[in-house]
């Protein structure tokens, strides 16, 4: 839900869906996630940490969790893959719409805490449930995505697209080994794995990238994020130049005027505010 509306916010510039993402994630956060700095805080004080604090938590306290379920004050225990992947997806989003540096922030949490609870180190891939989980007889590795996409497609999408926006190795290097074990299914099968399908296309080949270089609250600068995602460009990514975004797009020069930079690597397009400029790029 948070990524449909975010993208019905991105494409038609609709200020309420921009809105209901918000509020949605500010209760996520405040109800089901707990970041493991503050593990005794009570859920509604929850705020999102710094960089620094999440490096801290994880040297020194337990790993962050999503909580699955929430009711009358009451969460409950069950920690699953999609969860985290389907929400780091929306986050992300949630991002590329809005250029919010603490979204990508989250995001980044998001997908560390994913990789420590459920990735496969020695094989790739993602296990559905965490390796604490008591009631399980046999863990799995879902792949087939019926009428929701599997935990470990939106995965992978997600961390090659996370990777794009902040250059983390160990993002693209877990998506990548995470294709391995399911190479003979997309060859065989791949009906039954179209989102997987997505995330084998987009790691093909790098994706463009939109770097987006003003205040990501000013008027102009939001009609330049609107026109980037005006296209049906899915290998691409729309970043902005702070936070914790790829090294490069820090050192894009700023201008008077919002622009943005199409970018390939190291190489860019020129820059543009040009919105029918921007969608012809993208073609």
């Amino acid at each position: 839900m948070l990524g449909a509306m975010v993208r019905a916010y991105a494409i038609l510039g609709d200020e309420a869906y921009r809105a209901a993402a918000e509020r949605n994630l500010a209760f996520l956060q405040s109800r089901l996630w707990q970041p493991a700095f503050s593990q005794g805080s009570h859920p509604s004080k929850i705020s999102d940490p710094a960089p620094s604090d999440h490096a801290e938590a994880r040297r020194e306290g337990p790993p962050n969790t999503l909580y699955h379920r929430w009711r009358d004050g009451g969460r409950d225990t069950v920690q699953l893959l999609d969860a985290y992947a389907f929400l780091l997806s929306g986050v992300i989003d949630l991002y590329e719409a809005t250029l919010e540096p603490r979204h990508l922030d989250f995001a980044v949490a998001l997908a560390e805490t994913m990789l420590t609870k459920f990735y496969d180190k020695d094989n790739g891939g993602f296990w559905q449930a965490a390796p604490d989980s008591a009631d399980l007889i046999l863990r799995v590795k879902e792949d087939y995505d019926g009428a929701e996409p599997s935990g470990n497609s939106v995965a992978i999408l997600a961390l090659l697209k996370l990777g794009a926006i902040t250059d983390r190795k160990e993002f693209r290097d877990a998506a990548e080994k995470s294709l391995r074990p399911f190479a003979d299914r997309l060859h065989q099968l791949p009906q039954a794995v179209p989102y997987l399908l997505l995330g084998l296309d987009y790691w093909l080949e790098e994706p463009k990238r939109a770097v987006i270089v003003g205040d990501p609250n000013a008027a102009n600068t939001r009609a330049l994020i609107h026109a980037a995602h005006g296209v049906y460009q899915p290998n691409k990514v729309v970043l902005g130049n702070t936070g914790r975004v790829e090294p490069f797009a820090k050192t894009l020069p700023v201008k008077d005027t919002p622009m943005v930079f199409l970018c390939t690597g190291t190489a860019c397009q020129p820059p543009t505010s040009d919105a029918a400029t921007i969608r012809k790029l993208l073609k």
